[in-house]
């Protein structure tokens, strides 16, 4: 009897572990609210400890509790988290150049909505989304140069150059399109870009998250 009890909380365990880490790779949302059923439930039974109000040994209890409580909705805050990441990471490297609209975007602003409304503050938003940002000032930077067309008409010196260019690094992508002299106003927009989601450790708008995946073509030499 013994055993097949310890069977079925293992099961239900288990279970859990795995509705919880599938709701929350399809919608983080509805994971969060998952938990926070199974949280309620599990805290039921001892609501009438937690109303009673003495002194002593009971307060002691309650207090402890409440503490329980604390503790466990800043897991809950943790868990949301890592979840959000590894979402907006999964997006990000498998599908941001499958579509030219704004829609890997548009979801993890409504990732960053779900954990807003749990408590989850902004150095904890920053690191949820920490890969998105990176990837699109990556993104950002190969599209000033042009995406992944090589820059043939520039003679074999600049390909060369052109290859070993820090996608990432602003200063780097500005200073070979000046020195190539292919500089224009859709490339300066794009480093403007950069630099702007390197200082506030975001993605700006729709706007701007699309120009990252919108390739300036060599071209065009219009300065």
């Amino acid at each position: 009897m013994k055993i097949a009890k310890a069977a079925g909380v293992l099961l239900l365990k288990v279970g859990f572990v795995i509705a919880v880490t599938a709701l929350a790779w399809f919608h983080l949302a509805a994971s969060i609210m998952f938990v926070c059923a199974i949280v309620l439930l599990a805290v039921a039974g001892r609501l009438e400890s937690l109303v009673e109000f003495s002194f002593g040994p009971l307060r002691a209890k309650i207090e402890k509790n409440l503490s329980a409580s604390e503790e466990l909705l800043e897991n809950l805050k943790n868990f949301a988290v890592v979840q959000a990441r590894a979402a907006n990471a999964a997006s990000v490297h498998t599908g941001r150049f499958a579509t030219n609209d704004d829609w890997i975007f548009r979801s993890m602003k409504r990732l960053e909505t779900s954990l807003v409304e749990i408590g989850v503050e902004a150095p904890e938003l920053r690191e949820a989304r920490s890969d998105f940002v990176r990837l699109t000032i990556r993104d950002a930077g190969g599209s000033a140069l042009g995406g992944g067309r090589i820059p043939t008409v520039l003679g074999e010196g600049a390909v060369s150059e052109w290859r070993q260019v820090d996608r990432g690094n602003p200063d780097e992508v500005e200073s070979f399109l000046i020195k190539w002299d292919v500089m224009n106003d859709e490339r300066e927009d794009r480093i403007s870009d950069m630099r702007w989601m390197i200082e506030n450790e975001d993605v700006r708008d729709s706007e701007q998250y699309v120009r990252a995946h919108t390739d300036v073509e060599w071209g065009d030499m219009s300065k």
